[in-house]
């Protein structure tokens, strides 16, 4: 992203992301006396992070974040159809989009309409699961920036962990 500051003729580039890279020139800056190569240092970080994604999918066991940077857990909440005051059906069932472009290749009809086949989660009751990070536990500036997405590993695991009925987690 280029910012253009007043009263100069300069643009100055915000940098957002970081990489293990930079983790890496950070930890050699900081720990001269370390003598660790950048394989073993990808190696370790890698070692945790499955390390936690495995606590948190297959075990269902929510993690805190150090220096207060917040908590990640796994939720559920209850969906279905509901029917409004003014008798409006919602319906937030979520969609089966592999069934739903089958629907749509095989029938013209149907896809103008944007008919979706949506699941139903009998085999959880009829509730959702998601991966949540708060923020309201954390300590730092413009918490609203920040956004962690979690990877399709992590998910895939997590469904199955649910369809062998290892996890369950409060209701959001």
């Amino acid at each position: 992203m280029m910012l253009k500051m007043p009263g100069t003729n300069r643009d100055h580039k915000v940098k957002s992301d970081y990489g293990s890279l930079d983790y890496y020139r950070f930890f050699k800056k900081n720990n001269k006396d370390q003598d660790i190569s950048r394989t073993l240092f990808t190696s370790i970080i890698r070692d945790y992070n499955e390390f936690l994604s495995h606590n948190l999918t297959v075990n269902g066991s929510g993690l805190i974040l150090p220096c207060k940077i917040g908590k990640v857990e796994i939720r559920k909440r209850k969906t279905g159809l509901t029917i409004d005051k003014d008798g409006n059906i919602t319906n937030d069932l979520p969609v089966n989009w592999q069934e739903t472009r089958k629907l749509w290749n095989s029938n013209d009809k149907e896809r103008k309409k944007r008919t979706k086949i949506r699941f139903t989660n009998e085999h959880t009751g009829g509730h959702t699961f998601r991966i949540v990070y708060f923020r309201s536990t954390a300590n730092y500036k413009n918490k609203s920036v920040y956004k962690l997405q979690f990877n399709r590993d992590m998910k895939r695991n997590l469904s199955k962990s649910i369809f062998e009925g290892r996890i369950d987690a409060f209701i959001h």
